[in-house]
């Protein structure tokens, strides 16, 4: 039986940190990210204007993260937001390279294997008639600009999936795995982050069903449906037994990442609660072979 592996998202930090988070932050608050039991990490470039400095100190984060034996589970490439935001966004050329340039920070960082493009809600043009045309083109230039980003990925041996936001050009589940048909990709992933998936009025349970192997990893995060909320798993209304027993049965073996937004003071405790509340689902599930290490 595959043993379940327990990491934190980028929430984590920008909890602690505020989302101006820096790399040597993230690396000094790694000891203690050992020490709750995880043992993996998400990293991210939150703002565009931190390149540079990933750039420069990847490799400082990357000896942290070996010192302290955790693995960077993916790479979530948040500032790109900024080239699917909006109609001037989508037709500018921003991300192509800077998508090339995250890859050349991610070769320090070898065991890290997936990177993260998160879709935003999409911005209308105030007072703004849009025609079938107009929305075929906003399509299309999404799709070119994906399949561009997809294919400078995937040629570094490095996977790519999706973090939907409620409200994006893709729409859902049913749009992602459309788009996957469009692009005729079948590596294009989706990284499962069950409170925007909630927000949808999605069906969690059935997600891992839906996707069939595209779920490559996960934001693991619990709310009451009507918010854009990132609560502790067990805090809010999902069902998290039935969302464990789908994700374990459809033959998730990805990390298990917890995404908590919280008060810096309450890190620890909150992170501390979220993995002891999905150890236990997890073993009922799986039996007494489940552990927190590492495959």
């Amino acid at each position: 039986m595959t043993r379940a592996s327990f990491g934190v998202s980028p929430a984590y930090f920008f909890s602690r940190f505020t989302t101006d988070f820096t790399v040597e932050e993230i690396a000094s608050a790694l000891p203690d990210v050992r020490m709750l039991g995880f043992k993996g990490f998400q990293l991210e470039i939150y703002h565009p204007d931190r390149i540079r400095e990933w750039k420069e100190k990847g490799s400082l984060l990357a000896k942290a993260a070996q010192k302290e034996g955790l693995i960077p589970t993916q790479f979530v490439a948040h500032f790109l937001i900024h080239g699917f935001n909006s109609e001037t966004s989508l037709f500018s050329e921003f991300g192509k390279n800077e998508i090339r340039e995250v890859m050349d920070i991610l070769k320090v960082f070898p065991q890290c294997r997936l990177l993260t493009v998160p879709i935003p809600t999409f911005q209308v043009e105030p007072f703004r008639t849009y025609s079938g045309d107009d929305y075929r083109k906003l399509h299309q230039a999404f799709l070119q600009k994906l399949d561009y980003m997809l294919k400078i990925v995937t040629s570094e041996g490095i996977r790519m999936a999706l973090e939907i936001v409620p409200a994006s050009l893709v729409g859902g589940i049913a749009g992602f795995l459309q788009i996957c048909s469009e692009l005729k990709s079948n590596i294009l992933g989706y990284n499962f982050d069950t409170g925007h998936a909630y927000r949808s009025k999605e069906l969690l349970a059935l997600i891992p069903a839906q996707l069939n192997g595209r779920i490559y990893g996960t934001h693991l995060k619990d709310t009451f449906g009507g918010e854009n909320s990132a609560f502790t798993p067990g805090s809010g209304t999902i069902s998290w037994p039935d969302l464990v027993r789908n994700l374990q049965g459809a033959g998730y073996t990805g990390s298990w990442d917890l995404e908590i937004v919280c008060p810096a003071e309450k890190v620890e405790e909150e992170y501390k609660r979220g993995l002891s509340f999905l150890q236990e689902i997890l073993a009922g599930v799986e039996g007494p072979s489940v552990s927190s290490a590492l495959c």
